[in-house]
């Protein structure tokens, strides 16, 4: 990049101009501009650039990951193609054949290559010029700094120029492991044989190229002395994670990782097609399916596996005794000497308490405790006190996790104790202030983030040392199938992060409070870890898993091998030989993600409702302002009295058990139809001949909207394409529901009044074409309520047909296999590619064969209905592009004359779920969305109500449909004592 753009004999194209142009710029405004001019224009420069790079580009980016934007935008313009492109095309093949050389054929790519070739010179505009910006921004400052001292001056500078150094070593090494490939976010255009690669710096640290890749930030910071610099480059660091968590991490999980759920679900399905005969296929999942349950194959699950444990405070329950006991401990040992210092003023008095305490607690949680676990280790002294007083290992297991827990949260509360009795500042200038609480903050944040990295790869199990109690997955629930110490994640850079960086927060209260006491307190902390881990925890490692262990950590590696290459020979050995570098576990672990905490703010009720009158005003006025450009957009619309939708019926019109419910019954009257939760809903439209392929339908609330002329809500991801053409297929990923509809034939029809003149076609007669659409998966709303279908014209939100308004209900507990057992798969495809019918394999559903009411207290019964609920609620639209076939004799008309035959896509309905002994997760991964959305299934169709997170833990512990169903039969014989209709557990 650097040499065709500064190299005066290379040829340049239109982007290096426009680029060169950008960075004489910058340079034109730090040479003629005065000082505080000049300052002003390269921040708001920098600002520009930064926001391009990490707000535009990652959209892009984002955009190209989940849609094939990018590529998508391109065959559709046709800026590529020869036969289409016109000038564009010449222009933008002229570039790159400029660019890349003459062993580059521009026709022997692929598009999504050349896609990617643009994409870069875009890069190179933003980052070049995000670079320049900066650069001359700390020029500006540098000579600002007012050093007491000469030699503060030259350990400031040196210490800069140090991380300049290593910033660049590090851009210098990423590239060399990732090349112009990753380097340029290939991948999210097109895929090669090649797996992530953990070499070199990518030892050192997680993703270096946004961590340790911008220590030069803070190295100018430091040779221009700035608090400005050091600001804006802090900024802007930040900036670069957020790109990072939202665009790249997303990215590299469903590509390398783990893929979504509807490429999972559909995998196995078209699997299962695959290995079993057809004749046999729909036979074997129903046996497997509804056959009797052998309870001897279930593994009891213990009540930890519902109970996820208090992780400091996360899964804190009110109604926990344990929970409750923390809460009063807090409060007496923390809460009373707050209120008494805040009352009395005797600080000094609540210091020397604090600190006192805070001595206890380091060492009940590291040498008390640290004894504890090495006698476990031993003899098994905790195992063996609960067996001889007639407990087991999973009582011993739940005790030490509370005593454990509660000496953690007690520590950090009596380090936050000191902080503040200790805290400060006296008459110390502001700009020192902001600077000690920003860094201690930030070591706040990082010790957070090194903590929940910790937990990611530990899990339940690993967190609280479960190898200690435990040698193989038979002994304790929260134990994994597979005990094998592994590194990755953070483990990959540290072998004992909580050693190194775990204490990061202390030293951050200790420079937030400017104590002396607080920065002892976390020596001694950090101290007393690194004994725990020597003469607790790795004699243990030792013994348990021998030569897994490994001596370097990622970090020591790479620098060892970084002085044997500057060197020339060989000054540290290898000796790692025998690291086990696979994806799993450390510390015998599972594989497991945590959910994100999540911050509840309440709100009050006057401020809530001021929002909510605020809402509704401007959706009033966004819908006024809205009517008016509805004249200008149906004016385009030929024949619009030719729309219309009509909803087909939905089962529970059909349902055997539906009696039983009166209530529905009595919707059922011909005004309203009503669909059970998580069925598909089948729609038929009509559209003249030559309607706009983006045509599309979206399901709202019936309230939702204020006009009925344009719709002025989003929907949400609830809408299908009507007759997409072959340009928005391109846009089409696995798991789409977007595209699941179909043309079935064309009619005509005698008019007096048409739409706009030049358009007409014949004297009176149009041409209209009636088709089919399917909505299902996350095309449907997954909440009980009414709504009303609208059909909008091509991309847009004004309003070519409504439907009736229909209702979203879930059946009776008992009415659940009947009602929505013996729904088949709703195959949707072209009436040219098949018989437009899925095999039954394709859904794997559950039947009674009988209509008999469920016996609901039985599990096995229950969870036969369950199954049931669950495949609707994780159902998944499999939408694929097949080539055309010729039409069957049987059609109204010929496909060639009405111009449809240039694209067939086929849809089937897929679930996920063959056997009540399924797991309820793929992967034993539920994600929170996933988790909310079958808790509010679970609610509604058997009343009794779960946690998002209780969900979460189950699955990531292996509970099948069979266990949660027991856990339903349990809570609703709990409750039915006490209610008899609505039952809340």
């Amino acid at each position: 990049m650097m040499q065709s753009l500064f190299n005066p004999l290379t040829p340049k194209t239109t982007f290096d101009l426009v680029t060169l142009l950008a960075l004489s710029t910058h340079m034109l405004v730090s040479l003629a501009f005065p000082l505080a001019a000049k300052r002003m224009i390269l921040m708001t420069s920098f600002a520009f650039w930064r926001l391009c790079y990490n707000g535009g580009l990652g959209w892009i980016l984002n955009w190209q990951s989940s849609r094939h934007g990018l590529v998508a935008l391109f065959k559709r313009k046709g800026w590529l193609d020869p036969g289409r492109g016109g000038k564009i095309y010449v222009w933008l093949r002229g570039e790159l054949e400029a660019k890349m050389g003459p062993d580059y054929s521009f026709e022997s790519v692929p598009i999504e290559f050349n896609v990617w070739l643009l994409y870069r010179q875009l890069v190179d505009l933003i980052l070049l010029n995000d670079f320049a910006a900066y650069f001359f921004l700390c020029s500006c400052y540098i000579g600002s700094a007012n050093d007491a001292e000469p030699w503060h001056s030259l350990l400031r500078i040196a210490g800069g120029m140090i991380l300049l150094a290593f910033n660049l070593w590090v851009k210098i090494d990423a590239h060399r492991v990732v090349r112009d490939y990753a380097w340029y976010w290939g991948d999210f255009f097109f895929l090669i044989e090649q797996t992530l690669t953990f070499d070199g710096v990518f030892e050192m640290a997680p993703h270096p190229m946004y961590s340790i890749g911008y220590a030069g930030y803070y190295g100018g910071s430091l040779i221009t002395g700035s608090y400005t610099v050091f600001y804006i480059s802090l900024a802007a660091h930040m900036l670069q994670f957020l790109f990072l968590s939202f665009v790249e991490n997303p990215h590299i999980e469903k590509t390398y990782e783990r893929p979504p759920l509807a490429v999972q679900v559909i995998k196995k399905s078209r699997t299962r097609r695959l290995s079993l005969p057809l004749s046999d296929s729909t036979d074997e999942a129903i046996k497997d399916a509804s056959g009797p349950c052998n309870k001897n194959s279930i593994r009891e699950k213990h009540s930890s596996m519902w109970r996820p444990d208090l992780i400091v405070f996360k899964h804190f329950d009110l109604f926990r005794a344990s929970d409750i006991l923390i809460v009063l401990l807090l409060t007496y040992s923390v809460g009373v000497p707050v209120c008494f210092m805040w009352i009395t003023g005797y600080t000094q008095i609540v210091l020397k308490y604090a600190i006192v305490q805070c001595i206890g607690w380091i060492l009940f949680r590291t040498l008390a405790l640290g004894l504890l676990l090495k006698k476990q280790s031993t003899s098994q002294l905790i195992t063996r006190w609960y067996i001889k007083r007639g407990g087991n290992s999973e009582e011993a297991f739940s005790s030490w996790r509370a005593v454990y827990n509660t000496a953690m949260i007690m520590s950090y509360a009596s380090f936050g104790l000191v902080a503040l009795a200790a805290y400060h500042w006296g008459n110390a200038d502001y700009g020192s202030i902001v600077l000690f609480h920003t860094l201690g903050f930030l070591l706040i944040g990082f010790h957070v983030w090194s903590s929940r990295s910790v937990y990611d790869i530990l899990g339940d199990f690993g967190w609280f040392y479960g190898d200690f109690f435990a040698r193989d997955s038979s002994m304790l629930s929260l134990a994994p199938t597979d005990i094998k110490l592994y590194y990755t994640g953070i483990y990959r850079y540290l072998n004992n992060p909580e050693k190194v960086i775990g204490q990061a927060a202390f030293y951050g209260l200790a420079l937030i409070s400017r104590s002396q006491a607080v920065f002892a307190l976390a020596l001694l902390l950090q101290m007393c870890t690194f004994l725990f881990g020597a003469y607790v925890e790795m004699p243990h490692m030792q013994k348990i898993y021998g030569a897994q262990v490994r001596r370097d950590s990622g970090i020591i590696r790479t620098v060892k091998n970084a002085v044997n290459k500057g060197i020339g020979q060989p000054v540290f050995l290898d000796s790692a030989l025998h690291v086990e570098s696979e994806s799993g576990l450390l510390h015998s672990t599972a594989s497991d993600s945590s959910t994100m905490v999540h911050l509840l703010a309440n709100t009050t009720k006057p401020v809530r409702d001021i929002l909510l009158e605020t809402k509704d005003l401007i959706s009033i006025t966004t819908a006024r302002i809205a009517e008016k450009t509805v004249p200008s957009e149906l004016s385009k619309v030929d024949y619009p009295a030719f729309y219309s939708l009509k909803l087909l019926p939905g089962r529970a019109l059909n349902a055997y058990g539906i009696d039983r419910k009166k209530e529905t019954s009595a919707k059922n009257d011909g005004n309203k139809n009503v669909y059970y939760l998580g069925e598909s809903i089948r729609v038929t439209w009509q559209a003249p001949f030559g309607h706009s392929r983006r045509d599309w339908i979206g399901i709202y609330p019936v309230t939702a909207n204020f006009s009925n002329q344009i719709t002025t809500v989003g929907s949400k991801g609830c809408y299908v394409y009507i007759h997409p053409d072959e340009n928005l297929l391109t846009e089409m990923v696995v798991g789409d529901s977007v595209f699941a509809s179909r043309v079935q034939k064309m009619v005509s029809f005698k008019t007096n009044s048409g739409g706009n003149k030049e358009k007409r076609r014949g004297a009176g007669v149009i041409q209209v074409l009636q088709g089919e659409s399917l909505f299902s998966s996350v095309a449907l709303p997954f909440k009980t309520g009414t709504y009303e279908m609208r059909l909008h014209h091509g991309g847009t939100h004004a309003v070519l047909a409504q439907s009736r308004p229909f209702e979203i209900t879930a059946c009776d507990a008992n009415d659940v296999m009947e009602a929505l057992g013996d729904e088949c798969a709703l195959g949707l495809q072209s009436p040219h590619a098949g018989t437009g019918q899925a095999n039954e394999s394709d859904t794997l559903s559950m039947r009674t064969g009988t209509n008999r009411t469920a016996d609901l207290e039985d599990p096995e019964v229950l969870s036969q209905a369950l199954l049931v609920v669950v495949n609707k609620t994780f159902t998944v639209t499999d939408s694929h592009v097949i080539a055309p076939s010729p039409p069957r004799e049987s059609e109204k008309y010929n496909i060639n004359e009405i111009g449809i035959h240039d694209v067939v896509v086929e849809t089937d309905v897929v679930e996920p779920l063959e056997s009540i002994h399924d797991v309820i997760a793929a992967d034993n991964v539920l994600e929170e969305k996933q988790s909310k959305r079958l808790g509010y299934a679970i609610k509604e169709y058997f009343g009794v109500e779960f946690a998002a997170d209780v969900l979460v833990h189950a699955a990531k512990h292996g509970a099948t449909v069979y266990d949660v169903g027991k856990r339903i039969v349990e809570a609703r014989k709990a409750l039915s004592l006490y209610s008899s209709t609505n039952i809340e557990a």
